[in-house]
């Protein structure tokens, strides 16, 4: 905006003054005034010369340059770094490449493999499946694994080391035998493996010992976890749930287990077992097998904590005596005994007691009902024992012995003896019956009063033989009953009306 001291508007004239009366402090240093045709004025700039050293310019061109060279080489690396890995990979999956997998295998394990469907991708290596097969000097018979795939290193594409982090398998299937002798194939002594992962899992995992056909013990459906580096040095394996199956056994459950392995020794640190449809009560075991010892026996410790007593004698057993059973401390007892490669049968024995806050139900046996009956009481035919009830139970492949039976319930009947389930499903032993002498006088029977013995330990005691099966048990009740003799009736007794006959007692309306 113009000063208010100078006009707004100025005519060509006065323009034309004002430039040629230009002031001397505004000199002109970067030109010359000119006066054109016209009659105008400009001012004419000289040409600057170039120079031609600028640092800043040439730096400038140098970092361009540098980049484009870094650039350059990056993506030439790259591409070098693709056809390497492009190359490594159409290598390892040639038949060449394979065959070297195949022989690092057999190094490491002293097995003889077949490999199938295997493939090899930047990040895994994978196998439809896997066998192996070992002599039959050890305890290894063979290996089937399915859906194999292993997250391996980079060393793995040069062919000298299978290594990385984990591999899993979908299934497998292991086959142990007892051995032929000392073991003389495997990996050599102290030389490096060229195999080496952390973690070995298998999702379904079935362990067989014996013959296929027909194994002395299997374990079916487990998930493991084998880890050859653990904190203390061994390698252990970890099992997760699956079913333990021995020949004449009830099936059992695995919750978990936990073995370790030193030298040709197995430490089995914990093994926790579940009835096949309870989950209350437990059986642990733990201790030190030796495979390799064929000629003497590997013993476990075994802790029963509410099991169910017919999940370790049987469901013959279970129609006969239900409840559930604590281990209780005794000599010689509560262990689990068998010899590696013996055709004899695993041992068990165990010391029990009925479980705190539970109770033993005794039934099934004919000679309760024919006492609910001549002592008008139901609780007879079906008794409840919940004060008492303890005995120890040896169990050899599928015998099932229960000794020291001792089950009470004060002042109304104690049982004692032992039962026997043979293999062929037949049942036998011998129970005694015992009676307080007021139960046996309130009856008002004398034939029931005849076929019981002095009193020992508070109770008549009568001797019944068992037999049968499980299913249908039998005793000689009715037998002792005919035979029993009643003392003759005193004065007392003719002069009052006669009591009923066991015959008309037993004999149904």
């Amino acid at each position: 905006m113009p000063a208010p001291s100078e006009p707004e508007k100025y005519s060509i004239d006065e323009m034309m003054d004002r430039l040629k009366s230009r002031p001397e402090e505004d000199p002109l240093h970067d030109g010359e005034l000119v006066t054109r045709a016209d009659g105008s004025q400009a001012i004419k700039v000289r040409k600057r010369k170039r120079r031609s050293h600028q640092p800043h310019k040439e730096l400038e061109k140098k970092t361009r340059r540098t980049r484009m060279i870094q650039v350059s080489g990056a993506l030439l690396l790259l591409l070098l770094a693709a056809f390497s890995v492009g190359s490594a990979i159409v290598y390892s999956n040639s038949a060449p490449f394979r065959e070297g997998v195949l022989r690092m295998i057999r190094e490491t394990t002293g097995s003889q493999v077949r490999m199938e469907e295997f493939r090899v991708n930047p990040s895994h290596a994978v196998a439809g499946r896997l066998e192996f097969t070992w002599p039959e000097d050890g305890i290894l018979r063979d290996l089937t694994v399915r859906g194999v795939s292993a997250s391996i290193a980079p060393a793995f594409f040069f062919g000298k080391s299978i290594t990385g982090e984990e591999i899993t398998c979908a299934d497998g299937i292991l086959t142990l035998g007892p051995p032929a002798g000392l073991a003389t194939s495997g990996p050599a002594g102290d030389k490096p493996s060229p195999i080496h992962f952390n973690r070995y899992a298998i999702t379904r995992f079935n362990v067989l010992l014996g013959d296929a056909a027909r194994p002395a013990a299997s374990l079916v459906d487990s998930e493991a976890s084998f880890q050859k580096d653990s904190e203390n040095g061994r390698p252990q394996l970890l099992l997760n749930r699956g079913h333990v199956q021995l020949p004449g056994w009830p099936k059992i459950r695995i919750d978990r287990a936990h073995l370790e392995f030193r030298d040709r020794e197995v430490d089995v640190v914990g093994l926790r077992l579940l009835h096949e449809t309870d989950n209350r009560g437990v059986l642990e075991m733990s201790g030190t097998v030796s495979p390799h010892a064929t000629d003497r026996p590997s013993t476990l410790d075994v802790r029963m904590e509410s099991f169910l007593l017919s999940g370790i004698a049987g469901p013959e057993i279970g129609q006969l005596l239900a409840g559930r059973i604590d281990t209780q401390s005794k000599l010689k007892s509560n262990y689990l005994a068998f010899t590696p490669g013996s055709q004899t049968a695993a041992n068990l024995e165990v010391s029990f007691r009925n479980a705190s806050n539970s109770s033993f139900n005794v039934q099934g046996f004919p000679f309760l009902a024919q006492l609910a009956l001549m002592l008008d009481d139901k609780w007879y035919a079906q008794p409840v024992f919940d004060n008492e009830a303890n005995g120890s139970l040896r169990r050899q492949g599928a015998t099932v012995t229960l000794e020291d039976l001792y089950f009470e319930q004060k002042a109304r009947m104690a049982l004692r003896g032992s039962l026997t389930i043979a293999a062929d499903r037949r049942l036998g032993g011998t129970l005694e019956v015992g009676l307080t002498e007021a139960m046996l006088k309130a009856s008002g029977h004398p034939k029931l009063n005849a076929m019981f013995g002095p009193a020992d330990e508070g109770f008549r005691w009568l001797a019944l033989s068992i037999s049968g099966s499980g299913a249908k048990p039998a005793d000689n009740f009715l037998q002792l009953a005919d035979a029993a003799r009643p003392a003759k009736p005193t004065a007392a007794d003719e002069s009052g009306n006669n009591p009923p006959s066991f015959e008309d007692l037993t004999t149904p309306e």
